[in-house]
């Protein structure tokens, strides 16, 4: 045994080398894509176990991939490439004074990541996180844009040239482009640190950085001029920087907390605007500019001073307090009308955004338990966002082919709200909690169609917890919406109907129920529920959303028969419908009825999770075993009258094909443990990806007339079929 084992180990060893010298050629094939990912999706760090005969793991191997159709989707936030691979470090240490804790995650791939802890007992604690998050959008992305540096996407001259003296049409340019991968990434890192002072004073500190480079996809219509004509999807180079800090100094005893501190988040765009060539015109005229201009978002802040705490009252009560002030501003330089040099644009008014925003938030709460059974508690929440940006006025540039007559005016819009949550439990019975709460929001709003909302919101629950073999939980909620100070020429000035709504604020009547419940017949039996249903009904809409009806349910189970032997799985479905009315735009048809027409929607998602695991069930041998399924589709069912004038003849309407979207994964670990803190193992990952979306499938794509009216850069929804195998060594100490 002892040659095998150490044969393993060679081999494996002679495998890892890969990391570091093939690495570069792995990434350029199978890199990783929109998000803009949050923050807050970053993986959470890994907490050492507190007990335990091992603190310290490395799993290091080979790693293998064999992918049919769109890689780029199957690696979109992650990065499997093939090759040697080190993966799942671990070590920690714990001591009488302090406890140290690291990991390492993928290392030398797109989608690496790293974690230090360390904590000094009573005194101190900090944290570092580095974490990358690839994102691959298309491995089959083509245009006829290079990128030249510095924001800048140019066209060979000579094809600029020709296709604007007729001696080469666009199509035929479209032929001589080179694929090649589309992708970005972010790198995250976060640094915190809590410093206790003394035994009622903490200082804590938390420092998130984020930078994001490489190209995001973007469609631009800047060239439909009259001469021109064409739209235009491209890649534009990214290069940001998010930055954001919190520093606080906090006070608690038995008594109360008191916490005093500052957040600022700062953005910061290296490229706030992207130019592109026109490949239709290599010379400005006024009718046919030969650059476009993007403007991408503009750096910006925002700095906040918070102050928060909380005080014991008599009587079992709690009071608690939360302030913070703060502003958010841009002053980014304001971009020209205009790049054409064939037209004189209008001046700017200013040469700088001067865009800022005060903000405050207050949040006041007090909670009490009066007598035994009763729990109160209210809430009051006050939010202020005042727009102080001077408002800007200028003369509008129709495209980039002719200045206009008409004159444009910002609208700098503010938001107060106002929001009162009062709620009551009683607990007549053991295990039985009975609530009642209800809940008003108050907004007021400027340049919206309406001036005020108003929402009432009343709620009842039911719970049973604490008893070892059933949880329910239930809740039933009805509000209702009204808008006030309607300002029906804002929809005229923007030429919508008098009658549309906007559905963050239109009038909306709503109901939601939903139900948890758990039971546990015995200690290896676990089985579970849930169940939700909403609508939403907006009846005073006449165009705009009118209707949303929302229905989920799940089941599942839990078996764990003995100690090495643990079995699960779960079934959910979620359906949302929709209802949408609207009017075509032709002038002749406005006020027409005939021209109406609206839309049913009907989306619906079923989930399938399994897994069963097997430690040493067998002996020295631990098995793993899972699978997915997630099954989307969606329809959209187009209606019209029966004296409908919005197509000739109505029967001339085609419906969309549904839309499908299904992912199907499988996965198999197996490990086998040659000593105690040694185990080989091998692994086998299954993922099918199949989708049928009528907005970017193949056929839909063909009949853009490419080459014509459009420069499309080949980014499609597309299926794969992918396996993934490990070979690994996992070494404990």
């Amino acid at each position: 045994m002892r040659i095998s084992t150490m044969g393993l180990i060679g081999a494996l060893l002679l495998v890892t080398p890969g990391l570091a010298a093939g690495q570069s050629g792995q990434q350029a094939q199978s890199g990783a894509t929109t998000s803009s990912t949050p923050l807050t999706q970053v993986a959470p760090p890994v907490t050492p176990p507190s007990t335990g005969p091992k603190l310290g793991q490395v799993d290091f191997g080979f790693r293998g991939d064999s992918v049919r159709g769109d890689e780029a989707r199957f690696n979109r936030y992650r990065d499997l490439s093939q090759g040697g691979f080190l993966d799942r470090f671990r070590y920690g240490k714990i001591t009488d004074t302090w406890v140290f804790f690291s990991a390492a995650n993928n290392v030398g791939y797109e989608d690496q990541s790293f974690l230090g802890e360390f904590e000094a007992t009573g005194r101190l604690k900090t944290r570092f996180i580095w974490s990358q998050i690839p994102l691959f959008i298309s491995e089959r992305t083509a245009s006829l844009q290079t990128d030249r540096g510095d924001g800048v996407l140019g066209v060979d001259d000579s094809i600029q040239q020709r296709i604007q003296a007729g001696t080469l049409t666009l199509a035929n340019a479209m032929t001589t482009v080179v694929p090649f991968e589309m992708k970005s990434r972010r790198d995250v890192a976060m640094f915190d640190l809590t410093y206790a002072a003394g035994r009622d004073v903490d200082f804590k500190f938390e420092l998130w950085n984020s930078l994001r480079s490489g190209t995001n996809i973007q469609n631009f219509g800047l060239l439909n001029s009259p001469g021109n004509g064409i739209t235009q999807e491209m890649g534009i180079p990214m290069d940001t920087r998010t930055t954001d800090v919190t520093a606080v100094m906090e006070y608690a005893n038995s008594r109360g907390m008191l916490s005093v501190g500052m957040n600022g988040s700062w953005f910061d765009n290296r490229l706030p605007t992207v130019q592109f060539d026109n490949p239709l015109r290599s010379t400005d005229i006024s009718g046919g500019p030969s650059k476009g201009l993007a403007v991408t978002w503009p750096s910006n802040s925002l700095v906040s001073f918070i102050v928060d705490g909380g005080y014991k009252l008599p009587a079992k009560s709690r009071a608690t307090a939360a302030i913070s002030i703060g502003r958010a501003s841009q002053n980014e330089p304001l971009v020209a009308p205009t790049i054409n040099s064939a037209l004189v644009a209008p001046p700017l008014e200013r040469s700088s955004a001067e865009a800022r925003g005060d903000i405050v938030s207050m949040v006041y709460g007090l909670n009490s338990r009066p007598a035994p059974g009763i729990w109160l508690n209210a809430r009051y929440r006050y939010y202020d966002y005042t727009n102080k940006t001077p408002i800007f006025d200028t003369v509008a540039i129709v495209g980039d082919w002719a200045v206009s007559t008409t004159r444009w005016e910002t609208e700098p819009l503010s938001q107060t709200r106002h929001t009162v949550d009062l709620d009551a439990t009683f607990t007549p019975l053991a295990y039985v909690a009975f609530g009642v709460g209800y809940s008003r929001d108050r907004a007021e709003r400027t340049f919206r169609i309406f001036e005020e909302t108003d929402e009432d919101v009343f709620r009842v629950t039911l719970d049973s917890v604490g008893n070892q073999y059933v949880t329910l939980r239930l809740k039933y909620e009805a509000s209702q919406r009204t808008g006030s100070g309607f300002e029906q020429h804002l929809l005229e000035e923007v030429g919508e109907q008098p009658d549309m709504r906007h559905f963050d604020i239109a009038d909306r009547d709503r109901s939601r129920v939903t139900g948890i419940l758990t039971i546990t017949p015995v200690a290896w039996l676990n089985l579970n529920g849930s169940l939700g249903t909403g609508h939403d009904d907006y009846e005073n809409s006449g165009f705009g959303l009118r209707d949303n009806r929302n229905r989920t349910y799940s089941v599942g189970f839990e078996l764990m028969p003995a100690n090495t032997v643990s079995v699960s799985a779960d079934y959910s479905r979620d359906k949302y419908t929709a209802n949408q009315y609207s009017r075509t735009s032709a002038p002749a048809t406005f006020t027409d009825p005939r021209g109406d027409w609206w839309v049913d929607s009907h989306d619906t998602v079923s989930t399938v999770t399994a897994s069963v695991d097997l430690l040493k069930t067998l002996p020295k041998t631990d098995i793993r075993v899972s699978y997915d399924l997630s099954d989307g589709k969606a329809t959209y069912v187009y209606g019209l009258p029966s004296n409908s004038t919005a197509f000739t003849p109505p029967a001339s309407l085609r419906q969309l094909a549904p839309l499908i979207n299904r992912l199907t994964g499988a996965r198999v670990d197996l490990q086998y443990y040659l000593r105690s803190n040694i185990a080989a193992g091998v692994a086998y990952w299954y993922e099918d990806y199949n989708v049928n979306d009528f907005s970017l499938n193949p056929i839909t794509i063909n009949t853009l007339n490419v080459g014509t009216s459009t420069i499309y850069s080949g980014y499609l929804y597309q299926p794969y079929t992918a396996h993934t195998y490990w070979l690994r060594l996992t070494y404990l100490w």
